[in-house]
This record gives C-alpha cells, sequence and structure tokens, in this order.
C-alpha cells in the first residue's frame, strides 16, 4: 500500500478499508508515516467524513494499538462518564465524587486540552502533586479504596488515539465526527467500564457546533458501544455559553469545589443530570429517584468529602495550588441586561491569557483565567463588575473585542 494514495482516496471521498486505515495509523504511530502526510489524511477525513464501517474499524485499529484492561474484572459497579468538551466543564471532578458517594466506581481515563476547550488533566495538572498517571494496578486499587481514580492516557492504553488527539489539535480536524467517536470510545472500551455515558456538548463554545452534529454523534457513540457489548447512553447539553462561572485550570478546580459545597449554577445541573444518568445505568432505577440521590450526595457532605479523599490518594495538595493574585477587573460601559456570554469569546480570552494551548510546544499558565461575575438574564448598571482576569503579566495588551462575548442590553 502507499499513503499518498489513501490520502488521494479519501480526499476524493472513496471509503477505506480496515487494511488502508490500519496501514495509515499504525504507520504514523510506528513513526514510518511523516506527520504532514498523516495531517493530510485527517484533514481528508474531516471535510469527507468516514461511514460506521470505517469509523467501527478506525476504532477497533485504536484498541488494538495497545492493552486492554478490562477494569470492570477487578472493579465491581463500574460506570464511566466523558464530555466532548466545552468551556467551564469541571463536570468529572463533580461527576466522580458524587458516583463514590452512591457506592458506584468511576475509573476515568482524561485527556488534555482539544483546542480553546479545556482538559480535565490540565485542571487537575494545576494541582501540586497530583499524579495523573497511574498504573493499571494503581487504577484499580485507587478506584477500590475511593471510589473515584483519574488518569491520563498511559503509553500502554490506546496509544495511537494519544498520537491522533494531539495532532488533531493543532491541524484543524478536532470537529470530525467519526474521529471524535473513534477517540472517545477506543479508550472507554480499552478501560472496561460496563455502563458509559456520553455527555454531548452543543454549541458555540463545543467541538460539536449543531443539533444535527450531536445527534449524528449521538447514534455513532451507541452503535460502537452496541458492537462491544457496553451500556452506553448519550445526554446533549448546550455549550453556548460558559458551563461555570469559571474559565482556566487552578480556577475551574476552585469552582468544582464550590459547587460541591452547594453553589447552584448551570454546573451543577449538569453534574447532577450525570450522576443520576450513571446511577439509573448501573441501577436500572428511576432518573427522577436517581436525581434525588445525587442531591442528597452534595446536601450531606458526602461527595465533597469524597472529592477531597480522591485528591489526597492521588497526592494533591490542594492547599498549595495558585491561582494569580494579579487581577484585572472588567466593568460595564453601559446599563442593561446580559443578553449573551458567549463561550466561544470567553475561551479566546482565557486563551490569551495563557489558559490553554495553541501549539504542542506552548505551555499552560494554570494560575491565570477568566471569573466571571454575571449568567446571562442578569440586570448589571454601567460600572458593575462584569468579570475578573487572572494574570501573570499586567501589561498583556487587550482591546475591547476582547470583552465583545458579553452582550449588554439596554
Amino acid at each position: 500500500m502507499n499513503i499518498l494514495d489513501i490520502i488521494t482516496r479519501k480526499k476524493n471521498g472513496a471509503n477505506l478499508s480496515y487494511d488502508e486505515l490500519e496501514y495509515a495509523f499504525m504507520g504514523y504511530l510506528n513513526k514510518d508515516i511523516p506527520t504532514y502526510q498523516m495531517s493530510a489524511l485527517l484533514m481528508a477525513i474531516t471535510i469527507n467524513g468516514m461511514n460506521m464501517s470505517e469509523t467501527l474499524a478506525l476504532t477497533d485499529i485504536f484498541i488494538k494499538s495497545g492493552e486492554q484492561y478490562n477494569i470492570s474484572a477487578d472493579v465491581k459497579n463500574t460506570v464511566d462518564k466523558h464530555s466532548t468538551g466545552g468551556v467551564g466543564d469541571t463536570t468529572t471532578l463533580i461527576v466522580g465524587p458524587m458516583i463514590a458517594a452512591m457506592g458506584m466506581h468511576m475509573v476515568k481515563m482524561s485527556g488534555k486540552g482539544l483546542g480553546l476547550t479545556g482538559g480535565t488533566i490540565d485542571k487537575l495538572e494545576s494541582i501540586p502533586g497530583m499524579n495523573v498517571k497511574l498504573t493499571k494496578q494503581e487504577l484499580i486499587d485507587k478506584a477500590n479504596e475511593v471510589g473515584f481514580a483519574l488518569s491520563s492516557q498511559t503509553k500502554e492504553l490506546t496509544p495511537l488515539d494519544k498520537v491522533i488527539y494531539s495532532l488533531r489539535d493543532v491541524t484543524g480536524t478536532t470537529e470530525s465526527i467519526p474521529l471524535i467517536a473513534s477517540s472517545i470510545m477506543s479508550k472507554k472500551i480499552a478501560l472496561g467500564a460496563e455502563n458509559i455515558l456520553i455527555d454531548i456538548k452543543v454549541g458555540d463554545g463545543a467541538l460539536i457546533k449543531t443539533q444535527n452534529e450531536a445527534d449524528e454523534l449521538s447514534k455513532l457513540l451507541v452503535a460502537i458501544g452496541e458492537s462491544y457489548n457496553r451500556n452506553v447512553r448519550t445526554i446533549i447539553s448546550n455549550m453556548d455559553t460558559p458551563l461555570s462561572y469559571a474559565i482556566g485550570n487552578a480556577i475551574e478546580v476552585k469552582e468544582a469545589i464550590n459547587v460541591l459545597h452547594g453553589k447552584k449554577c448551570p454546573l451543577y445541573d449538569v453534574a447532577v443530570e450525570c450522576a443520576a444518568n450513571l446511577l439509573s445505568m448501573a441501577r436500572g432505577l428511576d432518573i427522577e429517584e436517581c436525581r434525588m440521590y445525587a442531591e442528597k450526595t452534595i446536601e450531606t457532605g458526602k461527595a465533597l468529602q469524597k472529592f477531597y479523599e480522591f485528591i489526597q490518594a492521588q497526592g494533591g495538595r490542594l492547599a498549595d495550588m495558585k491561582i494569580s493574585d494579579k487581577i484585572i477587573p472588567i466593568n460595564a460601559n453601559k446599563t442593561g441586561r446580559i443578553k449573551k456570554i458567549d463561550a466561544l469569546g470567553a475561551a479566546k480570552l482565557a486563551a490569551k491569557l495563557g489558559a490553554s494551548k495553541m501549539t504542542i510546544d506552548d505551555k499552560i499558565d494554570y494560575s491565570v483565567g477568566v471569573y466571571l461575575n454575571v449568567l446571562e438574564g442578569d440586570k448589571v448598571n454601567e460600572g458593575d463588575l462584569l468579570m475578573k482576569l487572572y494574570v501573570n503579566d499586567p501589561n498583556i495588551e487587550l482591546s475591547k473585542g476582547d470583552f465583545s462575548f458579553i452582550d449588554i442590553a439596554e
């Protein structure tokens, strides 16, 4: 086979065979295919898509590129949850402790940020000492001990997805529905959870922009799950506006703690919905009853306690987590009502401050970010505080355009 022929065939809209996909993708993993050619193939896939057969084949190739853990053989009542990426989304850090507090076990493998959307691993790495590189045995032990264990992708599990994920992040190919589906499900299946919930974020601040794309992804995820005998459910949530007040890394961890203390906001609502669905899937209970149980874990403080146990078990020192003390306040320039807070614009501002990566070689500043003081629908007077910018460069060049993501209607 010839990689140039494979790129050309996909560029022209042809369907690729299992062997062709394996030749190209495993060739890249083994460094036989150069980055520029894999980038071209990813772009051709992003433009022309893949059918179900191709998507199932690529998922299988991802899975077989490394080990398969089958965690459910060693950890009982296993559930897993994934979000397709959003702005201000620390749902995992809330749902995991809620699940543990309800007597189940979440063993999760998370990724770094993809594009402008924050990654759970980036947020956890803002906590000094936090070990997010767990071995299979460490995952099993900590999940059985606490009820919730989380790791970054290991070298052993789906190594092909890891290198493709990083390349997609910087080549404008993050939004491909089949590539998203294969990436998500290969990790979930290789890890081995019995019940898998996928929270599909839709809107300006998400990888998935439209309801039609969300429906397409949902069908793919469920179909892949069925082919591997996994119980997969999807929920679709809005990401036109940030999910929480905080956009960054350390400040998002702090906000997750606020929600575990009982702070009500969209992040709270989504976390309860995810936890309730996972309980319903695992135990076969009515969803309304499960929502009640999920909320109870926060009301009683049991989920918060599990969060602290999780951080301690993985070596994190929350007391040493740094949020920049250089703050730039941004105030309203007129009186009115907050008509719109655009998630993508908020993410771009946080990225400008250094909260996410734009190239593979960029360094993330975990201490910076944007903290909103308002939500959509709030009334503000001229001079009221709209947001705080946590920066490390007080002389950073900012313009009015950087704040246009907040629309105030008079």
